[in-house]
């Protein structure tokens, strides 16, 4: 998966390049979204408008065992238990020093105020550290530990309450701050192969087979507001929906979402890659690569982006790609190759033919 969208990014950028640098009027290459990526179908609008346009996010339907899903919420819930007592318990056992100290900070007579005067230097410096001590162990407590629970409780328990422990369940992954800050909009899908595989990476067989609340890393963390609207729109026993309005629970299919600015929110269906249509587009991007790779080795770079730009103009003309294009489309390539002198058949049977270029560059 991680090549197949290398290769795609890679033909198309080619692709845009030669467009903007030949200053001809054919169409641009970048007319619609790029591949793999295409516009996300109508079906998902209402699940994709409270996403924000500035992360990538990943979606795919976990199939592990309910047991497993309740355990692995069980121990993060006895975790946060926990911290929620030590809480409770430090709060009881400050409940009268806060007020008092609070009370002598403001003048009022407190058990909190000291006489100072009547203290040893020792005494004064003993009693600064109890309170310093106290007062960083509270500080500690508070910006570190208490966002736990409350995370916990809007995250995962809400989760679990609206949608409970199912066999087949909708999993929204979005991407970290430190990965979104790392991702040029607009950009990176196109010339950005390292963040490609990084995203490629975190939807790999392997990796969606752990079940979803195990899958936050670094790089990304888990939309439980997403997850339950994602629900929302599959669940069939939603009563207040209708059933025009229900989403097929295959539309979370495993992919990846991404919004641009030129064509709104993208969809790449990850999962359809492994077909043999999907197989045979990958090797005709080979074919594609290996082409430009032998032009460029002859030093004949510029011939690619203008074949490029042939091929596209010929096949988004009204009525597509006709025979009678594609064999005008031969003689003026042929054409560009002689002026260049490279021997046009030979050169194509060498990459293996021209069948289905077209499909991979319109």
């Amino acid at each position: 998966m991680t090549k197949a969208a290398r290769r795609s990014g890679k033909g198309k950028a080619s692709a845009s390049r030669s467009a903007s640098s030949s200053g001809s009027s054919t169409p641009s290459s970048q007319a619609g979204p790029l591949p793999p990526f295409s516009k996300a179908p109508a079906t998902l609008r209402s699940f994709l408008e409270p996403l924000s346009p500035q992360e990538v996010y990943l979606i795919h339907i976990d199939t592990s065992p309910p047991d497993l899903k309740k355990q692995t919420f069980i121990i993060p819930a006895m975790i946060n238990a926990v911290i929620v007592a030590i809480f409770a318990l430090r709060i009881y056992m400050v409940r009268n020093t806060y007020p008092a100290m609070l009370a002598a900070v403001i003048g009022l007579t407190s058990s909190a105020g000291v006489d100072t005067s009547r203290l040893s230097s020792a005494e004064t410096a003993s009693l600064i550290l109890r309170r310093t001590f106290s007062l960083m162990i509270d500080y500690f407590l508070i910006t570190v530990f208490l966002s736990w629970p409350i995370r916990f409780i809007r995250g995962p328990v809400q989760w679990r309450r609206k949608i409970g422990f199912q066999g087949r369940e909708i999993i929204v992954r979005r991407s970290q701050r430190i990965l979104s800050q790392t991702l040029e909009r607009n950009r990176w899908i196109r010339d950005n192969d390292e963040a490609r595989d990084k995203i490629v990476a975190a939807v790999t067989p392997d990796r969606i087979r752990k079940t979803g609340y195990l899958l936050v890393d670094a790089d990304w963390d888990l939309d439980y507001d997403a997850m339950i609207k994602a629900h929302e729109m599959v669940d069939p026993a939603a009563k207040d929906k209708d059933d025009r309005d229900r989403v097929p629970l295959s539309e979370f299919r495993t992919a990846v979402l991404v919004n641009t600015d030129a064509d709104g929110w993208l969809i790449w269906r990850v999962e359809d890659e492994d077909t043999a249509e999907a197989r045979t587009r990958s090797a005709q991007s080979d074919q594609i690569l290996a082409f430009k790779d032998k032009l460029t080795a002859m030093g004949k770079e510029d011939l690619f982006f203008r074949w490029v730009e042939l091929i596209q103009y010929e096949s988004t003309q009204p009525g597509g790609f006709t025979p009678e294009r594609q064999r005008s489309a031969m003689l003026q390539a042929k054409e560009l190759f002689e002026k260049e002198n490279v021997d046009f058949a030979r050169f194509w049977q060498e990459v293996g033919g021209m069948e289905g270029f077209a499909d991979q560059l319109d």
